[in-house]
C-alpha cells in the first residue's frame, strides 16, 4: 500500500483573515482531490464568529503546517 501525505495548517494556528482581522483555525475539511478548507473563528467586538475559508483566503505562519497521511 502506498501512503499519500498532504500538508495542512495545524488546528489552533493563528491566521490573518483580512487586513486587520486575525483568528484561529478550529477545523479542517478535506474533500475530493485534496481540496482543503479551514474553519476559522475570531472575535468581532463582543461577538464571536466562525466561517469556512478556502486555503488561499487565509495567511498563516508556514511553520505551523504539518503533514498528515492516508493509507
Amino acid at each position: 500500500m502506498s501512503k499519500n501525505t498532504i500538508d495542512i495548517y495545524k488546528i489552533g494556528s493563528k491566521v490573518k483573515l483580512a487586513e486587520d482581522v486575525f483568528g484561529h483555525i478550529i477545523g479542517v475539511r478535506i474533500e475530493g482531490n485534496n481540496h482543503i478548507t479551514y474553519e476559522c473563528s475570531w472575535w468581532n467586538g463582543r461577538s464571536h464568529d466562525s466561517k469556512w475559508f478556502h486555503e488561499d483566503e487565509i495567511e498563516a505562519n508556514i511553520a505551523e503546517r504539518q503533514k498528515i497521511g492516508f493509507v
